[in-house]
Protein backbone atom coordinates (compact mmCIF):
# COMPACT_ATOMS: atom_id res chain seq x y z
CA UNK A 1 0.00 0.00 0.00
CA UNK A 2 2.93 2.67 0.50
CA UNK A 3 4.37 1.75 -2.81
CA UNK A 4 0.91 2.56 -4.25
CA UNK A 5 0.66 5.86 -2.85
CA UNK A 6 4.36 7.43 -2.75
CA UNK A 7 3.98 7.37 -6.65
CA UNK A 8 0.92 9.28 -6.96
CA UNK A 9 2.84 13.03 -6.64
CA UNK A 10 5.17 12.01 -9.11
CA UNK A 11 2.24 11.07 -11.56
CA UNK A 12 0.40 14.00 -11.27
CA UNK A 13 3.85 16.19 -11.19
CA UNK A 14 4.41 14.33 -14.93
CA UNK A 15 0.91 15.19 -15.92
CA UNK A 16 0.93 18.80 -14.84
CA UNK A 17 4.37 18.96 -16.79
CA UNK A 18 2.86 17.30 -20.42
CA UNK A 19 -0.15 20.06 -20.01
CA UNK A 20 2.12 23.33 -19.78
CA UNK A 21 4.24 21.87 -23.32
CA UNK A 22 1.04 21.86 -24.54
CA UNK A 23 0.37 25.71 -24.64
CA UNK A 24 0.97 27.82 -27.22
CA UNK A 25 3.33 30.90 -25.97
CA UNK A 26 1.94 31.00 -22.89
CA UNK A 27 2.24 34.38 -21.04
CA UNK A 28 5.13 34.40 -18.11
CA UNK A 29 4.03 34.77 -14.17
CA UNK A 30 2.33 38.03 -13.56
CA UNK A 31 4.08 40.56 -11.79
CA UNK A 32 2.80 43.36 -9.43
CA UNK A 33 1.58 46.41 -11.12
CA UNK A 34 1.78 48.14 -14.09
CA UNK A 35 5.49 49.70 -14.30
CA UNK A 36 4.18 52.61 -16.90
CA UNK A 37 1.45 54.42 -18.86
CA UNK A 38 -0.88 51.69 -20.16
CA UNK A 39 -3.58 51.73 -22.60
CA UNK A 40 -6.63 49.65 -23.73
CA UNK A 41 -6.25 47.77 -27.22
CA UNK A 42 -9.24 48.30 -29.85
CA UNK A 43 -9.91 46.69 -32.86
CA UNK A 44 -9.95 48.99 -35.55
CA UNK A 45 -10.24 49.22 -39.12
CA UNK A 46 -6.32 48.95 -40.12
CA UNK A 47 -5.18 49.46 -43.97
CA UNK A 48 -5.18 46.01 -46.18
CA UNK A 49 -2.30 45.78 -48.44
CA UNK A 50 -1.81 42.89 -51.23
CA UNK A 51 1.53 41.87 -52.20
CA UNK A 52 2.82 41.25 -55.32
CA UNK A 53 5.86 40.35 -56.61
CA UNK A 54 7.97 42.36 -59.83
CA UNK A 55 11.38 42.95 -60.07
CA UNK A 56 13.81 46.43 -61.07
CA UNK A 57 14.41 47.72 -64.26
CA UNK A 58 16.43 50.55 -65.80
CA UNK A 59 14.02 53.05 -67.53
CA UNK A 60 15.66 52.68 -70.97
CA UNK A 61 17.68 49.51 -71.90
CA UNK A 62 19.56 49.60 -74.90
CA UNK A 63 20.83 46.23 -76.74
CA UNK A 64 23.30 47.38 -78.77
CA UNK A 65 23.28 45.47 -82.80
CA UNK A 66 24.82 46.31 -85.73
CA UNK A 67 23.43 46.83 -89.77
CA UNK A 68 26.59 45.77 -91.26
CA UNK A 69 28.96 42.52 -90.88
CA UNK A 70 32.50 43.37 -90.20
CA UNK A 71 35.31 42.84 -87.91
CA UNK A 72 35.47 43.98 -84.40
CA UNK A 73 38.97 46.22 -84.52
CA UNK A 74 38.56 48.22 -80.66
CA UNK A 75 35.92 47.39 -78.14
CA UNK A 76 35.99 50.61 -75.80
CA UNK A 77 33.59 49.75 -73.53
CA UNK A 78 33.35 46.60 -70.78
CA UNK A 79 31.04 45.66 -68.29
CA UNK A 80 30.48 47.88 -65.64
CA UNK A 81 32.03 51.37 -67.88
CA UNK A 82 29.99 54.30 -67.12
CA UNK A 83 29.42 55.88 -70.64
CA UNK A 84 27.64 59.06 -71.62
CA UNK A 85 25.39 59.90 -74.85
CA UNK A 86 27.73 59.55 -77.93
CA UNK A 87 30.14 57.99 -76.41
CA UNK A 88 32.21 55.50 -79.09
CA UNK A 89 31.32 51.95 -77.06
CA UNK A 90 32.65 49.43 -80.60
CA UNK A 91 34.59 50.29 -83.57
CA UNK A 92 33.95 48.09 -86.65
CA UNK A 93 36.79 47.52 -89.55
CA UNK A 94 35.48 49.57 -92.45
CA UNK A 95 38.22 48.96 -95.33
CA UNK A 96 35.47 47.88 -97.49
CA UNK A 97 33.22 50.97 -96.95
CA UNK A 98 35.95 53.26 -97.68
CA UNK A 99 37.47 51.38 -101.11
CA UNK A 100 33.47 51.68 -101.78
CA UNK A 101 33.41 55.54 -100.97
CA UNK A 102 36.55 55.82 -103.22
CA UNK A 103 34.26 54.34 -106.16
CA UNK A 104 31.38 56.34 -105.25
CA UNK A 105 32.79 59.72 -105.00
CA UNK A 106 34.47 58.95 -108.43
CA UNK A 107 31.48 58.41 -109.77
CA UNK A 108 29.80 61.44 -108.84
CA UNK A 109 32.56 63.42 -110.37
CA UNK A 110 32.02 61.69 -113.74
CA UNK A 111 28.33 61.83 -113.49
CA UNK A 112 28.57 65.54 -112.84
CA UNK A 113 31.31 66.26 -115.56
CA UNK A 114 29.06 64.00 -118.04
CA UNK A 115 26.25 66.76 -116.74
CA UNK A 116 27.79 69.84 -116.94
CA UNK A 117 28.69 68.83 -120.54
CA UNK A 118 25.26 68.19 -121.09
CA UNK A 119 23.95 71.40 -120.13
CA UNK A 120 26.32 72.99 -122.20
CA UNK A 121 25.68 71.47 -125.30
CA UNK A 122 21.92 71.85 -124.38
CA UNK A 123 22.59 75.42 -124.57
CA UNK A 124 24.50 75.51 -127.82
CA UNK A 125 21.19 73.71 -129.23
CA UNK A 126 19.05 76.22 -127.73
CA UNK A 127 20.86 79.04 -129.85
CA UNK A 128 20.96 77.49 -132.43
CA UNK A 129 17.52 76.23 -133.18
CA UNK A 130 16.45 80.04 -132.40
CA UNK A 131 18.49 81.33 -134.98
CA UNK A 132 16.85 78.04 -137.10
CA UNK A 133 20.48 76.68 -137.91
CA UNK A 134 19.09 73.38 -136.51
CA UNK A 135 16.29 71.00 -136.48
CA UNK A 136 13.81 71.03 -133.40
CA UNK A 137 14.54 66.88 -133.48
CA UNK A 138 18.52 67.65 -132.57
CA UNK A 139 17.32 70.50 -130.34
CA UNK A 140 14.99 68.03 -128.45
CA UNK A 141 17.67 65.27 -128.36
CA UNK A 142 20.43 67.47 -126.63
CA UNK A 143 17.54 68.16 -123.88
CA UNK A 144 16.98 64.44 -123.03
CA UNK A 145 20.44 63.88 -123.04
CA UNK A 146 20.77 66.67 -120.64
CA UNK A 147 17.83 65.03 -118.39
CA UNK A 148 19.60 61.55 -118.60
CA UNK A 149 23.10 63.17 -117.13
CA UNK A 150 21.33 65.01 -114.60
CA UNK A 151 19.39 61.28 -113.31
CA UNK A 152 23.11 59.79 -113.39
CA UNK A 153 24.76 62.32 -111.30
CA UNK A 154 21.44 62.22 -108.84
CA UNK A 155 21.80 58.05 -108.91
CA UNK A 156 25.62 58.43 -108.29
CA UNK A 157 24.94 61.09 -105.01
CA UNK A 158 22.35 59.20 -103.76
CA UNK A 159 24.84 55.74 -103.74
CA UNK A 160 27.52 57.95 -102.34
CA UNK A 161 25.28 58.82 -99.27
CA UNK A 162 24.50 54.81 -99.06
CA UNK A 163 28.10 54.27 -98.49
CA UNK A 164 28.10 57.23 -96.06
CA UNK A 165 25.43 56.01 -94.14
CA UNK A 166 26.71 52.37 -94.49
CA UNK A 167 30.21 54.01 -92.82
CA UNK A 168 28.16 55.47 -89.70
CA UNK A 169 27.47 51.95 -88.53
CA UNK A 170 31.17 51.08 -88.23
CA UNK A 171 31.23 53.35 -85.19
CA UNK A 172 28.39 52.10 -82.61
CA UNK A 173 28.09 54.65 -79.92
CA UNK A 174 25.65 54.62 -76.48
CA UNK A 175 22.24 55.56 -77.36
CA UNK A 176 21.59 57.49 -73.74
CA UNK A 177 24.10 58.02 -70.44
CA UNK A 178 24.31 55.04 -68.42
CA UNK A 179 26.04 51.71 -67.64
CA UNK A 180 27.55 48.84 -69.94
CA UNK A 181 25.37 45.68 -68.28
CA UNK A 182 26.38 42.85 -70.97
CA UNK A 183 29.18 41.97 -73.17
CA UNK A 184 29.06 39.59 -76.01
CA UNK A 185 31.66 39.79 -78.46
CA UNK A 186 35.35 40.59 -77.99
CA UNK A 187 37.64 42.26 -80.42
CA UNK A 188 38.52 40.72 -83.69
CA UNK A 189 35.30 38.84 -83.39
CA UNK A 190 33.15 39.45 -86.62
CA UNK A 191 29.49 41.23 -85.68
CA UNK A 192 26.97 40.55 -87.91
CA UNK A 193 23.35 42.48 -88.77
CA UNK A 194 21.30 41.38 -85.66
CA UNK A 195 23.54 40.00 -83.08
CA UNK A 196 23.71 41.58 -79.92
CA UNK A 197 27.04 43.29 -79.04
CA UNK A 198 26.35 45.00 -75.72
CA UNK A 199 23.73 45.57 -73.50
CA UNK A 200 23.40 49.53 -72.15
CA UNK A 201 21.69 50.70 -69.11
CA UNK A 202 20.26 54.38 -68.61
CA UNK A 203 21.49 55.97 -65.45
CA UNK A 204 18.96 57.37 -63.17
CA UNK A 205 15.73 56.16 -61.49
CA UNK A 206 14.98 52.86 -61.56
CA UNK A 207 11.32 51.36 -62.28
CA UNK A 208 9.44 48.34 -59.87
CA UNK A 209 8.07 46.61 -62.34
CA UNK A 210 4.44 45.16 -60.98
CA UNK A 211 1.83 43.17 -62.28
CA UNK A 212 -0.89 44.14 -59.90
CA UNK A 213 -4.10 41.96 -59.92
CA UNK A 214 -6.85 43.79 -61.78
CA UNK A 215 -9.43 44.26 -58.74
CA UNK A 216 -6.44 45.84 -56.68
CA UNK A 217 -5.21 48.25 -59.56
CA UNK A 218 -8.40 50.02 -59.18
CA UNK A 219 -7.56 52.95 -56.67
CA UNK A 220 -3.59 53.50 -58.12
CA UNK A 221 -2.90 56.64 -59.98
CA UNK A 222 0.16 58.17 -60.56
CA UNK A 223 1.84 59.47 -57.53
CA UNK A 224 0.42 56.54 -55.22
CA UNK A 225 2.80 55.57 -52.08
CA UNK A 226 3.43 51.90 -52.14
CA UNK A 227 5.84 50.10 -50.25
CA UNK A 228 8.61 48.13 -51.79
CA UNK A 229 11.64 45.91 -50.40
CA UNK A 230 13.63 43.37 -51.68
CA UNK A 231 15.44 40.56 -50.25
CA UNK A 232 18.38 41.65 -48.87
CA UNK A 233 16.66 44.47 -46.61
CA UNK A 234 16.04 47.38 -49.14
CA UNK A 235 12.82 49.04 -48.33
CA UNK A 236 11.50 52.70 -49.99
CA UNK A 237 8.03 54.53 -50.31
CA UNK A 238 7.83 54.30 -54.37
CA UNK A 239 5.19 56.55 -56.10
CA UNK A 240 3.50 55.09 -58.99
CA UNK A 241 4.46 56.36 -61.94
CA UNK A 242 2.35 54.64 -64.59
CA UNK A 243 -0.18 52.61 -64.57
CA UNK A 244 -1.46 50.35 -67.71
CA UNK A 245 -4.39 51.23 -69.45
CA UNK A 246 -5.59 47.35 -69.62
CA UNK A 247 -5.60 44.34 -68.38
CA UNK A 248 -3.19 41.28 -69.90
CA UNK A 249 -5.80 38.62 -70.79
CA UNK A 250 -4.71 35.73 -69.21
CA UNK A 251 -3.14 37.10 -66.23
CA UNK A 252 -5.53 39.20 -65.35
CA UNK A 253 -3.35 41.48 -63.79
CA UNK A 254 -2.08 45.31 -65.08
CA UNK A 255 1.35 46.47 -65.08
CA UNK A 256 2.40 49.43 -62.87
CA UNK A 257 5.14 50.94 -62.92
CA UNK A 258 6.56 52.63 -59.05
CA UNK A 259 9.65 55.04 -59.26
CA UNK A 260 12.50 53.46 -57.17
CA UNK A 261 16.18 55.37 -56.18
CA UNK A 262 18.85 55.31 -58.68
CA UNK A 263 21.59 53.11 -56.92
CA UNK A 264 18.95 50.00 -56.85
CA UNK A 265 20.39 47.18 -59.11
CA UNK A 266 18.31 45.97 -61.81
CA UNK A 267 17.04 42.32 -62.23
CA UNK A 268 16.49 42.01 -58.46
CA UNK A 269 12.85 40.65 -57.21
CA UNK A 270 10.92 42.88 -55.05
CA UNK A 271 7.65 42.53 -53.26
CA UNK A 272 5.15 45.69 -53.20
CA UNK A 273 2.60 45.61 -50.23
CA UNK A 274 -0.57 47.43 -53.03
CA UNK A 275 -3.04 49.24 -50.69
CA UNK A 276 -6.50 47.41 -50.62
CA UNK A 277 -9.09 49.02 -48.46
CA UNK A 278 -9.18 48.32 -44.82
CA UNK A 279 -9.25 45.48 -42.35
CA UNK A 280 -10.72 45.01 -38.48
CA UNK A 281 -7.30 44.63 -36.47
CA UNK A 282 -5.63 45.52 -33.63
CA UNK A 283 -2.39 47.52 -33.43
CA UNK A 284 0.14 48.34 -30.44
CA UNK A 285 2.87 51.07 -30.43
CA UNK A 286 6.06 49.90 -30.72
CA UNK A 287 7.55 51.23 -28.18
CA UNK A 288 5.10 48.73 -26.01
CA UNK A 289 6.38 45.19 -28.12
CA UNK A 290 8.72 43.50 -26.23
CA UNK A 291 11.60 41.23 -27.80
CA UNK A 292 13.05 38.20 -26.51
CA UNK A 293 15.58 36.50 -29.56
CA UNK A 294 13.08 35.89 -31.98
CA UNK A 295 9.87 35.53 -30.17
CA UNK A 296 7.77 39.20 -29.51
CA UNK A 297 5.14 39.48 -26.79
CA UNK A 298 3.36 42.50 -24.72
CA UNK A 299 2.96 43.45 -20.95
CA UNK A 300 -0.52 42.94 -20.32
CA UNK A 301 -2.36 44.28 -17.17
CA UNK A 302 -4.22 41.19 -15.57
CA UNK A 303 -6.22 41.45 -12.17
CA UNK A 304 -2.61 39.38 -10.58
CA UNK A 305 -0.52 42.23 -11.75
CA UNK A 306 1.46 42.33 -15.36
CA UNK A 307 2.29 39.20 -17.38
CA UNK A 308 4.32 39.23 -20.73
CA UNK A 309 2.23 37.92 -23.08
CA UNK A 310 3.08 36.66 -26.36
CA UNK A 311 2.08 37.73 -29.73
CA UNK A 312 2.79 37.10 -33.32
CA UNK A 313 2.95 40.71 -34.99
CA UNK A 314 2.03 41.82 -38.73
CA UNK A 315 2.84 44.65 -40.76
CA UNK A 316 4.60 48.49 -39.83
CA UNK A 317 1.40 51.37 -39.81
CA UNK A 318 1.71 55.05 -40.48
CA UNK A 319 5.42 55.94 -39.86
CA UNK A 320 6.47 52.61 -38.54
CA UNK A 321 5.25 54.05 -34.85
CA UNK A 322 2.74 51.23 -34.33
CA UNK A 323 2.29 47.65 -35.80
CA UNK A 324 -0.51 45.52 -36.10
CA UNK A 325 -0.73 42.11 -34.10
CA UNK A 326 -2.55 39.09 -35.65
CA UNK A 327 -2.33 37.00 -32.58
CA UNK A 328 -2.25 36.80 -28.81
CA UNK A 329 -4.61 39.88 -27.83
CA UNK A 330 -8.00 40.54 -27.77
CA UNK A 331 -10.50 43.71 -27.76
CA UNK A 332 -10.21 45.70 -24.27
CA UNK A 333 -6.90 44.03 -23.33
CA UNK A 334 -4.80 46.65 -21.39
CA UNK A 335 -0.95 46.28 -22.31
CA UNK A 336 1.92 48.58 -20.69
CA UNK A 337 3.21 50.99 -23.02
Amino acid sequence: MRSRFATLPLALGLAAGVTACGESHPAQRSQPGPTGPTMTVQTEALPSFVPVEGSVVARNRAEITTRMMARVTRLASDVGSQVSRGQVLIQLGAEDIAANRAKAEAAVTAAQAARDEAHRHAARMDTLYAADAVAQVQRDQARLQLTQAESQLALAQATLREVETAGSYATIRAPFAGEVVGRFIDEGDVAAPGMPLLIVEESGPRDAVLAVPADAAGDLEPGTLIRVSTRDGRSAEAPVRAVAGGADPMTRTIEVRATLPAEWPTGVSVTALVPAGSAEGIAVPVSAVVRRGQLTGVRVVTPDGVALRWVRLGRSLGDGDRVQVLSGLSSGDRIVL
